[in-house]
């Protein structure tokens, strides 16, 4: 089964530092196949046996405490499960700059319903599962519909992976 792991908040500044041929070879420690790594923000794709995901994200989070000396959150997702993620897309990158946050949990209604009560602007969003899309009209740098107020709100930790890294690691899953 091919799979990917998105590893939370590395490489950013001079903290949390993991170089991705590090990271090749921790995830090839855990008998992981065919690990490749795309740019250097912690996107790892391999080839497993694993069959419990759970399981696995437990012994990728302690290989990587064991080796960089911090902990390090790992959200996964299976090939099949990317591509949905990519069908699933609500709006149109091609006309405008999307992202998706992984999120740690599927959110309570509730939680959702008075986050949609806020106003944040230009910016559109949606959710999908334990995934929000979004659109980034004026830059990252400028988002009102933040991560920490994702995180605040629908009390579920997230990671980000913007729509052009989204299609290059779905053009890797096809190869």
């Amino acid at each position: 089964m091919q799979v990917v792991a998105l590893l939370h908040a590395i490489n950013l500044g001079k903290t949390r530092r993991v170089a991705m041929h590090d990271l090749r070879a921790s995830l090839e420690r855990l008998g992981l196949q065919d690990v490749r790594t795309h740019l250097q923000s912690g996107n790892a794709l391999f080839t497993t046996s694993w069959t419990d995901g759970p399981a696995l994200r437990e012994a990728l989070e302690t290989e990587l405490q064991s080796t960089f000396g911090f902990g390090i959150p790992v959200t996964l997702r299976t090939a099949e499960e990317w591509q949905d993620i990519m069908r699933g897309i609500p709006f149109n990158p091609e006309r405008e700059e999307v992202r998706v946050a992984f999120l740690s949990c599927i959110p309570e209604p509730e939680a959702v319903a008075a986050l949609q009560q806020k106003n944040f602007g230009a910016e559109c969003w949606q959710i999908r599962g334990d995934h929000l899309y979004q659109t980034v009209p004026d830059g990252t740098k400028n988002l009102q519909l933040s991560q920490a107020v994702v995180e605040r709100h629908l009390r579920c930790t997230l990671t980000v992976r913007n729509w052009r890294t989204m299609r290059a690691i779905h053009a890797l899953l096809g190869e």
